[in-house]
């Protein structure tokens, strides 16, 4: 998991090349810090002569901080902006943002990611497009039956043409890094690090070596393609100009990796539930795009099906240590909420690789499904139902 843009405001800073004037409960008295004044100082460069008004967006799960900025016609006394954009602040995070920018090349002539339209890469500053404030989320709620297949049409589309990327490409370069199995068994181990010791049960290492290890085997001889890496109803936004496209954002940790993940990530999101009907649907409607756009794929719906359920162990193990280490490390309880969605996800997918997976997988998620059922289920009631 990573951020995604947020959408509310919650500072307006009006600035023109000659004066600031901000309006603010968290900057009072016009006490802004030398990170707001540095990012001023560099937008009144990018912008010059032109007004403006700065809205700090609250943050995520990064230390990125987001802004959107809405540029005036300094002729026209009304008040609409004639230009809005994204600015991105990732003081601490240099390498991040170069990885940003290095994808974002990667991305844009295939899906459409925000443009560049100026950049301090030194400072840790970027100026995006900004594609509005409407989440593929929200495109979702109270949406008919036929608008949400469309929405999910689309997006599963967008995600083909992601997958048409050539990896080599994107490896060499782009710099894209494989989705090796160090990386595999570290991201599963927030599952132990972190969401273990929050119901307070002991983990049997035995059984959760054998998994990983399974999981892993099994995901590494999945065909391999660009990840996104987060793909799922907030990373994904209406573009405000042309609502026919999806506007992709918050793919700075794309990797090479299995066919499955970002798919997984979309269907079975930990922010918007669906029944495992239409779920199963939509991901026999995916395996028949990638048919179609001759991707490397599984031989058969019922394989691809193992392989999603398989990477989506992998994923919402990862995901459930995510939110934990969010909220007890950086304060971010919002998170706890989406958590039952997560463990409901979770235990579908080890039922059915229990039931229906492949003999090695079998014989390691059976007696792990078994001690989650006798051991993580009962503490993991409790703690969330106090």
């Amino acid at each position: 998991m990573t951020d995604n843009i947020p959408l509310q405001p919650d500072t307006n800073t009006n600035l023109n090349a000659s004066a600031v004037t901000t309006t603010t409960t968290t900057m009072a008295n016009n006490n802004v810090t030398n990170r707001q004044q540095q990012l001023e100082n560099w937008l009144q460069q990018v912008f010059v002569d032109q007004t403006f008004m700065l809205d700090s967006l609250p943050g995520d799960a990064s230390a990125r901080q987001y802004h959107r900025i809405q540029l005036f016609d300094s002729n026209n006394s009304d008040d609409i902006p004639v230009a809005r954009y994204i600015v991105m602040d990732s003081a601490d995070e240099q390498d991040a943002m170069q990885q940003f920018v290095n994808v974002t090349k990667l991305m844009a002539p295939v899906v459409n990611v925000p443009d560049l339209v100026a950049q301090d890469m030194a400072q840790g500053f970027l100026v995006l497009q900004d594609f509005g404030a409407t989440e593929f989320a929200h495109l979702l709620v109270d949406a008919p039956a036929k608008k949400v297949d469309d929405c999910y049409q689309l997006a599963m589309k967008t995600l083909i043409d992601l997958q048409k990327t050539p990896v080599q490409i994107a490896r060499v370069e782009h710099e894209l890094p494989d989705y090796d199995s160090a990386m595999l068994n570290r991201e599963m181990d927030l599952f132990r690090d972190w969401f273990i010791p929050y119901i307070g049960v002991s983990l049997d290492e035995t059984l959760w070596e054998n998994l990983k290890a399974a999981l892993i085997n099994d995901i590494l001889t999945q065909p391999q393609v660009v990840v996104h890496r987060d793909y799922h109803s907030r990373n994904l936004m209406q573009d405000q100009v042309d609502h026919s496209r999806l506007g992709v954002i918050d793919f700075q940790d794309a990797v090479i990796g299995a066919y499955t993940y970002d798919l997984v990530s979309l269907v079975r999101d930990a922010y918007v539930e669906w029944p495992e009907s239409q779920v199963s649907s939509w991901v026999n409607d995916f395996w028949q795009l990638q048919q179609q756009a001759v991707l490397p794929t599984a031989d058969s719906a019922e394989q691809f099906e193992h392989d999603l359920n398989v990477m989506g162990v992998q994923r919402h193990l990862k995901v459930l240590g995510i939110f934990i280490r969010l909220s007890e490390r950086d304060g971010k309880n919002r998170y706890l909420a989406d958590i039952p969605k997560v463990m409901r996800d979770l235990i579908f997918e080890l039922d059915w690789l229990a039931e229906q997976g492949c003999d090695a997988m079998t014989q390691a998620v059976l007696p792990f499904n078994q001690w989650l059922k006798d051991s993580v289920l009962p503490a993991y009631r409790d703690k969330f139902a106090s």
